[in-house]
């Protein structure tokens, strides 16, 4: 498992790392996607969460990528703001949790 100083690296890299992943929140299964890509100087965070029962209709509780400035301020909103830590998170090889474009 990799460390955080090599995440990092990898974040500073622009390598876009990320996890999908379940939480129980109040007795539903949530199903949740959480990324993040340092994209021409910005840190890139991207969230998506969704009911099990809602996915078939695709209707997310939240689905929203915020930049930021700052990989401090990045990891920050992803450790107070997500079910995940920074030590959970791996490398996207092939399939991307989202397109840094957007």
């Amino acid at each position: 498992m990799p460390n955080t100083e090599k995440l990092i690296q990898w974040i500073e890299d622009g390598k876009q790392l990320g996890k999908v992943f379940s939480f129980n929140r109040n007795g539903k299964l949530i199903w949740s996607s959480v990324g993040i890509q340092k994209w021409q100087g910005i840190y890139k965070v991207y969230v998506d969460e969704i009911e099990e029962e809602n996915m078939d209709a695709e209707k997310y509780l939240r689905d929203e990528i915020k930049k930021f400035s700052s990989l401090v301020e990045a990891l920050k909103f992803i450790e107070q703001n997500t079910q995940i830590g920074l030590l959970e998170l791996q490398i996207c090889k092939g399939q991307k949790i989202f397109n840094p474009n957007f």
